[in-house]
């Protein structure tokens, strides 16, 4: 049986300076359209049914995702504008990363992320299970968070094998590989809303 990884969970190690965090990323100007529009969004993402792969594996838990992803289709049906800003900043990020880890990766559209009062996420790595095995995204080879406003309360950026506890700040953007070697978590968000975009790169190359 092939592989499902192209790049193999391990390659870039277990260091902790592969978590990189970049303060100010995001331009004032921009990020403070990004602010304006995040609480007035109104569609979301809403699936009747969770999605399921063929071998069982969550794809989409409607219990969990449901009211809090504006996805790529919808955001830039509703507001191409900031569509387009952050996509400019995908795309910044993309030449950090190459830059960073010396090779090429594709990248996917924008989304939203809205964290109401009561969410979290568990400790989690982007292209596998916590027990090594493969999850429905193989190709989730490094990623990156993008992310908007402070006014809130909770909602931290973790990573326990590393002890590293990142504060959402406006304008911040972090980004680190997507293998068990650097499992990340959000601590509850106990008041306010929490706006972030996560992006994932795919590497096609290494120079």
């Amino acid at each position: 049986m092939s592989s499902p990884w192209k790049i193999a969970p391990g390659h870039f190690g277990d260091s902790p300076e592969n978590i990189v965090t970049i303060e100010n990323f995001i331009e004032l100007e921009d990020l403070k359209i990004i602010q304006e529009f995040c609480p007035t969004i109104s569609e979301w993402n809403n699936e009747k049914e969770s999605v399921f792969a063929e071998d069982g594996t969550c794809l989409y838990n409607a219990d969990y995702w449901n009211d809090r992803q504006c996805s790529n289709d919808i955001l830039e049906r509703i507001n191409p504008q900031v569509w387009n800003i952050i996509d400019k900043y995908i795309t910044k990020m993309q030449l950090v990363i190459e830059d960073k880890f010396n090779c090429k990766v594709s990248c996917r559209p924008p989304v939203i992320m809205k964290w109401r009062p009561g969410t979290e996420q568990r400790p989690h790595a982007d292209k596998q299970l916590n027990d090594g095995q493969p999850n429905a995204f193989p190709d989730y080879d490094l990623n990156s968070l993008f992310y908007y406003n402070d006014d809130f309360e909770g909602g931290d950026l973790f990573y326990p094998q590393h002890d590293i506890v990142v504060r959402p700040k406006p304008g911040l953007a972090v980004f680190h590989p997507g293998d068990v070697n650097y499992l990340h978590g959000v601590s509850m968000v106990t008041s306010g809303y929490r706006y972030t975009t996560p992006s994932f790169y795919t590497i096609t190359s290494f120079n």
